[in-house]
C-alpha cells in the first residue's frame, strides 16, 4: 500500500491557504468573515488530537465552499479512522460541481494512494450532485478490483436514485460488456447488478444466461436480477436455482421466494424445508413460511401443506407472523447460533479487560459464556474463533469441524488468549469472509470500532453488508453494554442480512 503526504493538511495557516489559490486557479466564494474560521479549522487539522481534526472535518464541510472542501478532501489521508471516514461521509455532501471534476482525476479516482481512490469511489454513490455516468464508467479497470466494484456499487446506487447525467444507454452497454468479459467475479456480479438499474431488459436477458456460470456469486447475482422482473419469470428463476450446490445461491432463492410471496412460492419454500441440509437456511425457510401465514407450525412439512391446501386462490400474505423461536439449541449469551458454517470475532480491546469495582473482567465472563456455548454446537457444525484487536488473530486459518477435540482445544487457546490493543472489528470480519465455507458471523462486541482504517458506523454498515452481497452472509452482534446510537447501528446491519442482535450487560 502507498502512502503520500496529505496535499492539503499542511495548511495550518493562513499563508498556506494562500498557497491553494494558484492550484485551485479560480476566485473563491468565501467572503472575508469565513477567512479566520478557515484558518482556524485547517489548523485543528494538525491537532495531535484525533477527534479534533475530525470536528474540524465536520465543520469545514459544514462552512463549505471551495477551500473548505479541498481541506475535507485532503482529510481522506489522515492516519485515523474516525477523521478519514468523516471526511468520506462529508464528501458525499459536496456542491461544488467545479470540484466533482477533481475527483474524477488525480485528487480523487486516479490517486497513487489506493485507500483515497476507494473512497472517493464509495462517496459518489451518495452524493446530492449530479454525477456524470461517462466519468465513472472510464474510471472502472482492469487493475484494481475493489476500484472497479465500489465504482460499480456508486453507479447502481446513483441509477436507482436517478442522479446520473450523460449518456447512461451508451455507458449501459459498456457495462453490459464488463459483465461478459473475464475478470474478478465480484466484479462482473456488480457489473450485472449495476447494467439492471441501468437497462432492465438487457440485465434479464444475461441473468437467464449466467444462470449457469461456473462461478456461485455470478449466479446468485443473476438470480437477484431476475427478482426486478415480472413475476413469474422469477418464480421461474427461483424454482431453477432452489436446489444450487451454492448454499448462497439457494439462500438468494428462499429469500426472493419469501418476497413473491404468492402460494406457488410458498409450496416451493416448503419443499426446500423438508430436504434442506444446511441450519442457517432451514431456519429460514421455517421464517418465510411463519411469515408469510401467520402460523406457528415448526419445521415438520406436513402441517405446512395441509395449511397450503386449505388456502383460497386469492391468499395474501399476511407478513410480520415469523416466530423468534430458534432451531438450534447452541447458543452465546442468549443469541441462538444458528448455523453450521460459523465464524465467532470477538472484540478484545480494552473494554474486555477493565477492572471494574466490585465485579471480575469481562474476559473472564466470557471465557465462561464460551465454556458454556461452544460445547452445544454438534459435530455436523464447522465453526472458527477469530478473537481481534487492532489486527484479528484467528484460531484456526479455516473453519474446522466442531468435534470434542477441536471445542476443547478452542476454549483452551481463548481462555488463554492475552492480546490487548483497540478493536479493529471492519478487518475481522474482512477475514471471517476470505473463508469461502463461511455463511454467518457472530461478532461479540461492545460496539465500538476504535482501530484500523475503518471506524465509523455509518460507513461500516453498508460496506459490511455490500461484502457479504451475493454470498448472503448474515451477521449476528452480541452487543455488552454498547450505547443506544452504536446499538442501532449494528442492529441495522443485522436485520438488513438476516441476522439478529441482542445487547446484555456484563
Amino acid at each position: 500500500m502507498t502512502t503520500r503526504t496529505p496535499r492539503f493538511l499542511a495548511a495550518a495557516t493562513l499563508a498556506g491557504l494562500a498557497v491553494l489559490a494558484p492550484v485551485l486557479g479560480a476566485e473563491f466564494s468565501e467572503g472575508e468573515d469565513a477567512q479566520p474560521k478557515l484558518a482556524d479549522l485547517a489548523e485543528q487539522l494538525q491537532d495531535k488530537d484525533a477527534a479534533k481534526r475530525r470536528r474540524a472535518v465536520r465543520q469545514l464541510a459544514e462552512l463549505g465552499g471551495r477551500k473548505a472542501w479541498e481541506l475535507v478532501l485532503g482529510a481522506l489521508d489522515d492516519e485515523k479512522g474516525q477523521v478519514a471516514d468523516e471526511a468520506q461521509l462529508r464528501l458525499a455532501d459536496l456542491d461544488e460541481a467545479k470540484l466533482l471534476r477533481g475527483l474524477l482525476g488525480r485528487e480523487g479516482l486516479r490517486s497513487k494512494d489506493e485507500w483515497r481512490r476507494w473512497r472517493v469511489a464509495e462517496t459518489f454513490g451518495r452524493m446530492t450532485l449530479e454525477v456524470p455516468a461517462e466519468d465513472l464508467v472510464k474510471a472502472v479497470g482492469v487493475r484494481d478490483d475493489q476500484l472497479s466494484e465500489m465504482l460499480l456499487w456508486s453507479l447502481e446506487r446513483l441509477a436507482v436514485d436517478q442522479r446520473l447525467v450523460g449518456d447512461v444507454a451508451r455507458c449501459g452497454r459498456e457495462v453490459k460488456r464488463l459483465v461478459t468479459r473475464r475478470g474478478a467475479a465480484r466484479v462482473r456480479a456488480q457489473a450485472l447488478c449495476t447494467l439492471a438499474r441501468m437497462d432492465l431488459d438487457a440485465a434479464l436477458g444475461l441473468a437467464r444466461k449466467f444462470e449457469g456460470d461456473r462461478d456461485p456469486l455470478l449466479r446468485a447475482a443473476a438470480l437477484e436480477v431476475s427478482l426486478l422482473g415480472e413475476e413469474q419469470a422469477a418464480l421461474g428463476a427461483c424454482r431453477r436455482l432452489l436446489a444450487d450446490e451454492s448454499s448462497s445461491v439457494r439462500a438468494v432463492a428462499l429469500d426472493g421466494l419469501g418476497e413473491i410471496g404468492n402460494l406457488a412460492a410458498f409450496s416451493l419454500v416448503i419443499e426446500r424445508l423438508e430436504s434442506e441440509e444446511r441450519t442457517r437456511l432451514a431456519a429460514r425457510a421455517l421464517e418465510i413460511l411463519q411469515d408469510l401465514s401467520g402460523m406457528k407450525y415448526r419445521a415438520d412439512p406436513r402441517p405446512w401443506r395441509l395449511w397450503v391446501q386449505g388456502q383460497s386462490a386469492g391468499f395474501v400474505p399476511r407478513r410480520g407472523g415469523a416466530t423468534t423461536e430458534s432451531v438450534t439449541t447452541a447458543a452465546l449469551a442468549g443469541l441462538p447460533l444458528e448455523s453450521d458454517r460459523l465464524a465467532i470475532l470477538i472484540d478484545f480491546s480494552g473494554s474486555l479487560w477493565y477492572e471494574r469495582e466490585g465485579r471480575p473482567a469481562r474476559k473472564l465472563q466470557v471465557d465462561k459464556l464460551m465454556r458454556e456455548s461452544l460445547p452445544r454446537l454438534t459435530e455436523a457444525t464447522w465453526f472458527n474463533l477469530i478473537p481481534y484487536t487492532k489486527e484479528p488473530h484467528p484460531w484456526r486459518p479455516e473453519l474446522v469441524r466442531a468435534t470434542p477435540r477441536n471445542i476443547k482445544a478452542a476454549m483452551a487457546d481463548f481462555e488463554a488468549a492475552k492480546m490487548r490493543g483497540s478493536g479493529n472489528v471492519f478487518d475481522a470480519v474482512l477475514l471471517a469472509l476470505e473463508d469461502p465455507a463461511v455463511d454467518r458471523v457472530l461478532i461479540f462486541t461492545d460496539g465500538a470500532p476504535t482501530g484500523g482504517r475503518r471506524w465509523n458506523m455509518e460507513l461500516i454498515v453498508p460496506l459490511l453488508e455490500q461484502a457479504a452481497r451475493w454470498r448472503h452472509i448474515a451477521y449476528d452482534a452480541v452487543l455488552v453494554d454498547t450505547p443506544p446510537g452504536l446499538a442501532r447501528r449494528w442492529g441495522d446491519l443485522c436485520q438488513r442480512t438476516g441476522g439478529r442482535s441482542l445487547a446484555v450487560d456484563l
